[in-house]
């Protein structure tokens, strides 16, 4: 196990993330000594708890980064893999980044030798977008450019995200901007930008369109099962295209 390498501490009651300085750290539970941490799974005592020790995933890294702007949630993420087959090697660019996301999300599945360019417009976002990057151990694969995706140059992607106002605008490039076969998705809160979006790709001679909706509902499954009563259902519409 390296230093400064990140761990998931998975007790009965509460999980958090911390780092490997091989220094005592502060963890919500008590104080931890992190020079005793020696390997994953390996279980760990705290103030008589007992936690296990845990390689975090992106998503339990996610979880610790910093939003700032409302972020694509993991179900809406993972739909753009599913639909268009996003792999390992894809060359992609998204706009605009926000919290990044879902460049991280598109950055850890394109590894090892794929990339992302994210394009984002607000300097604040873009700071907070690269720290979180960093966190996730994808500076090599994200890259965060504190511009418009209009003045975007890259040629020949295989996919093209975007998670902007004005969406529809950036349709006629994007078509310019992918390989043949490439997909372009776009993100959108509201059902007008859907129409807006699906007119330009339409015009701009886009196959394979269409719009989903990805609605993630829990349950509690016990004496009684139901729904749960609570939680965000709508978050937002994909439409994707394909360029043949």
């Amino acid at each position: 196990m390296k230093k400064n390498q990140y761990i998931l501490l998975v007790g009965k009651e509460k999980r958090f993330i911390i780092k490997k300085t091989d220094e005592i750290v502060n963890t919500p539970v008590g104080k931890v000594d992190t020079q005793k941490i020696k390997k994953f799974g390996q279980k760990l005592r705290i103030n008589k708890k007992t936690f296990t020790v845990v390689n975090p995933t992106m998503i339990d890294l996610l979880k610790r980064a910093r939003r700032i702007p409302q972020v694509i949630l993991p179900k809406d993420a993972a739909i753009i893999a599913a639909h268009t087959g996003l792999t390992g090697g894809w060359k992609c660019v998204d706009a605009g980044t926000g919290s990044a996301f879902l460049a991280a999300f598109l950055g850890n599945l394109v590894r090892p030798d794929g990339s992302v360019i994210s394009y984002e417009k607000n300097e604040k976002f873009v700071k907070n977008a690269k720290k979180n990057i960093e966190l996730l151990g994808l500076g090599d694969i994200v890259k965060i450019k504190h511009s418009s995706v209009s003045k975007m140059k890259e040629k020949n992607l295989d996919l093209i995200t975007l998670d902007m106002k004005d969406a529809e605008k950036m349709v006629k490039k994007a078509k310019k901007a992918l390989k043949t076969g490439g997909w372009l998705a776009v993100y959108s809160p509201h059902i007008e930008q859907v129409k807006a979006v699906k007119e330009e790709m339409i015009k701009n001679g886009f196959k394979d369109i269409e719009t989903i909706e990805v609605i993630k509902r829990k349950w509690k499954v016990d004496n009684f099962t139901h729904p749960v009563p609570s939680g965000i259902l709508h978050t937002g519409f994909m439409t994707f295209a394909r360029k043949i």
